[in-house]
């Protein structure tokens, strides 16, 4: 990785050497002694620089030279086609229109014929590579790539459907800006097909994207970048891990920053170059480069300049006539659209194209976008204009309700999601309904009809916030507090009705479920503090009395079983913490016997992925009493390793299905929870949990291949969704096992690089969720701090260890049990080695 520092040294080498011939460059760069990396980037970017030139020489020719010269191709025979005119040239070679000369295609054909110099065999083969995968690409809005071949003189030709259109750039400078957004999405949707299907444009550039006498867009060129690339195919000897020095083809206005510095491309490379392309679609001016006059200095800029917010670009930027009006509608959400495709590092832009291109659809519906941090009077301001009719014909009492909801949810720090917005907005309905329901059931007999009918209504809104937009919100930084306020406010609006109708099964069944989602949220030990443990235990109980007497007639109803599950689970881990480990199982043997009775009910796919989800999470729970590492449990190794494989098999089975999976993630709201990251987000806690079993029986490569698998389990989850607590809570857990494994193998850097994992997600956690958050707390740094200082020391760094460790041997010695009395005297040890170690330094 290149820092700030090394980046400077690399460029100011790169301005010195430039204009010096190759043999007076080598030795200022033998003396400055680069790193390996830095030293790639340099010669990446002489190289550039050096084939910049190259082209200019070849551009020198008049473009009348250059087509008078294709005209003289006119009747040429390419294999089978035939030349009919030349069209165009470029710093790559011409374009001519051709037909097939044995007329067993009756269409218009384009045909680049490549300049000289290019190595034909090569490239021919990286593009035979790619025929198989490139015939796959059936899509409207992409140009069909129908031959290729040498020309006699032994030039690299390709032949494409023909489009006569413009330059994306130049067919939107008429159109109002929800038709170029429009025109845009078409891309992205031609974009996204290919990478679905493993396919990476890498030159996307206003040449390469046409807009027909229809209106239609056509992307050209699949296939062609990567049939030029010298260093494609070319054998890794790092294991994948070694950047490759070289030129790699690319258009430097258009090129993302690390095509620039010649690493792998990758689907993110894709979504930087849409990026370019949007931001010149809707301004009229590239965001970097703008004052660039070589191609080398293009590529610098996309390194070191930071793009302009769009809609801060002055009146005369750009050479758009509809500038002005234009600048002004891109103020907020496009601005930050935009910004999010162009970051320069690749992480931080969008995860997929159809990512990038969901945003541009929630900014046409006029629905907030994940670009843009979730303000109070962002998301507010969003409901509002989408729903003028119904906020204004409500008048002041319901808009007052909504500022008052949407404040107790967001508390100015729900994280940017869409999910946090919806919850908000039907959980006012949910409660307006609520109080509608509670008032006609105080009314006249005669208003009975309505009040049920006004019920029914409440309950199937309370349905949706807890199962389409429950788990939406709750993993995300700051969610769980914003869903356990309207938990409450809902609660309390449905406690009249339930008064009024102390039998009615259907509100109890209701009532249970909103109880238990509260129940988990306060008791729940991965997103919970330890310290709400009774209030958690109350809410339980009072919700599994209720359901006991709803379970006969509702155990077919996946919604209620499956939260009646989720609550019988959450106050078996309240039971095991307090060290009623006999209760805690009866009380989980119950779940899954009950998950079990309701799954083989199930007809539908959605209500069999819940119910066995049931079933896994009640053997994984199961199993932790049978064996706990820490918490009290019945010490029974081989009963708990018979859980953890039931579990295991129920969630492997529930990842078999595809298809109700698909169905899951259709239903869910945007920003939803992905049924396949849940799913080994359970796994990868029963392979971390084998782990420490492992480890404690002393079978350190039985545990290291577990912990293995869970960490990358982990990782991939994180990848799909970076802000999900929960996917962060596992990985910090597992990075702790692996520490574990690492330092008891006496692998120093492999642990310290295991236990900073561990550390730093614990930070990155305490200060996403606050100070009262159990990330926060010493007792989870505790139980992080004696591998990361452990580590630290077998790194020769006894100060750092120093300062970890003291506070975790406070803790430990203010603990009693057992436990706490081994990891004291463990930190203990380490802490004087620490010492020693430091003094002598």
């Amino acid at each position: 990785m290149t820092t700030a520092a090394s980046w400077a040294a690399i460029k100011a080498l790169f301005e010195t050497c430039v204009d010096l011939p190759a043999p007076a460059r080598e030795p200022l760069i033998s003396a400055a002694a680069l790193d390996p990396a830095g030293l790639v980037e340099l010669r990446s970017l002489l190289a550039h620089h050096d084939q910049a030139t190259g082209a200019q020489v070849f551009m020198t020719e008049s473009a009348a030279q250059q087509l008078a010269e294709g005209a003289a191709r006119v009747g040429q025979r390419l294999g089978a086609w035939e030349i009919v005119r030349a069209i165009g040239a470029g710093g790559m070679g011409e374009v001519f229109e051709a037909r097939r000369a044995d007329g067993s295609y009756d269409g218009r054909a384009a045909v680049k014929l490549l300049k000289r110099g290019m190595d034909s065999a090569a490239v021919l083969q990286r593009f035979a590579q790619e025929r198989q995968a490139l015939a796959r690409l059936n899509h409207p809005h992409i140009a069909r790539l129908l031959d290729a071949g040498a020309s006699e003189e032994g030039l690299p030709y390709f032949v494409l459907e023909f489009v006569d259109g413009q330059p994306i750039d130049e067919a939107v400078r008429p159109l109002a800006l929800e038709q170029r957004l429009k025109l845009f999405l078409q891309l992205a949707d031609a974009v996204a097909h290919a990478h679905r299907n493993l396919l990476v444009h890498r030159d996307l550039k206003p040449g390469n994207v046409l807009v027909d006498t229809e209106g239609q867009v056509k992307l050209l060129d699949f296939g062609i970048a990567k049939a030029l690339d010298p260093l494609e195919g070319l054998p890794d000897q790092g294991g994948g891990n070694t950047t490759v020095g070289g030129v790699r083809p690319y258009t430097p206005n258009y090129a993302s920053p690390e095509q620039v510095r010649g690493e792998p491309v990758s689907t993110a490379t894709d979504i930087y170059s849409l990026g370019v392309l949007l931001y010149q679609m809707l301004t009229g001016i590239r965001p970097t480069g703008r004052r660039a006059e070589t191609a080398a200095a293009a590529a610098r800029s996309v390194l070191d300049e930071v793009p302009t917010r769009p809609s801060t670009l002055g009146e005369t930027e750009s050479q758009d006539s509809s500038w002005p009006l234009v600048r002004k509608q891109l103020a907020g959400d496009l601005d930050n659209i935009l910004l999010k495709a162009l970051e320069k590092s690749p992480e931080r832009r969008y995860p997929s194209v159809d990512a990038f291109a969901a945003d541009i659809h929630a900014h046409l519906q006029g629905r907030p976008v994940s670009a843009r941090p979730a303000s109070l009077m962002y998301l507010t301001s969003k409901f509002v204009q989408r729903n003028r009719a119904v906020v204004w014909t409500g008048g002041a009492a319901v808009l007052g309700l909504t500022t008052a909801v949407t404040a107790t949810l967001l508390q100015g720090r729900v994280a940017a999601a869409l999910g946090v917005a919806l919850l908000a907005v039907t959980s006012l309905v949910a409660l307006v309904q609520a109080r509608r329901a509670a008032t006609a059931r105080d009314a006249a007999t005669r208003a009975g009809d309505d009040a049920r009918a006004q019920l029914d209504r409440v309950q199937r809104i309370t349905t949706d916030l807890l199962f389409r937009y429950g788990d939406t919100v709750t993993h995300l930084p700051g969610g769980a507090q914003a869903q356990e306020a309207m938990l409450r406010d809902t609660i309390a609006l449905l406690e009249p009705a339930l008064q009024g109708s102390p039998d009615d099964i259907d509100l109890m069944a209701t009532m249970a479920s909103v109880l238990g989602r509260l129940a988990e949220i306060q008791g729940n030990s991965a997103i919970a503090a330890s310290e709400r443990a009774q209030e958690a235990t109350t809410t339980a109980e009072r919700a599994l009395a209720l359901a006991e007497r709803a379970w006969p007639h509702h155990l077919a109803d996946w919604r209620f079983a499956s939260w009646h599950i989720r609550t019988l689970i959450v106050r078996g881990q309240l039971l095991r913490a307090g060290g009623k480990i006999n209760e805690a199982r009866a009380l989980l043997e119950l779940a899954a016997s009950r998950a079990r009775a309701s799954s083989h009910l199930q007809r539908d796919g959605e209500g069999h992925m819940y119910m066995g989800t049931g079933v896994a999470n009640s053997h994984l729970e199961l199993a932790l009493v049978l064996n706990h590492p820490v918490l009290p449990s019945f010490g029974r190794i081989d009963a708990a390793l018979d859980q953890y494989r039931l579990a295991e098999q129920a969630l492997r089975a529930l990842l078999a299905r595809r298809d109700d999976i698909a169905l899951l993630d259709r239903k869910a709201p945007p920003g939803g929870l992905s049924s396949e990251n849940y799913l080994t987000h359970q796994i990868g806690a029963i392979l971390g949990s084998r782990a420490l079993i492992y480890l404690r029986a002393d079978r350190l490569e039985d545990a290291l291949a577990e912990a293995e698998a869970a960490m990358e389990m982990r990782r991939r989850n994180i990848q799909r969704e970076p802000r999900n607590v929960w996917w962060r809570h596992g990985l910090m857990s597992e990075a702790n096992v692996w520490a574990m494994c690492e330092l008891r193998l006496g692998r120093a850097k492999l642990a310290l690089e295991a236990a900073t994992l561990a550390w730093d997600t614990m930070l990155g956690l305490a200060h996403d969720e606050g100070e009262q958050s159990k990330w926060a707390r010493p007792a989870v740094r505790a139980l992080i701090a004696p591998q990361y200082g452990w580590a630290l020391l077998v790194n020769e760094r006894p100060s750092d260890a120093a300062e970890v460790l003291e506070p975790a041997l406070a803790y430990w010695r203010n603990e009693s049990g057992p436990e706490a009395v081994l990891k004291a005297a463990q930190v203990q040890q380490h802490l004087l080695a620490a010492r020693a170690a430091a003094t002598k330094a």
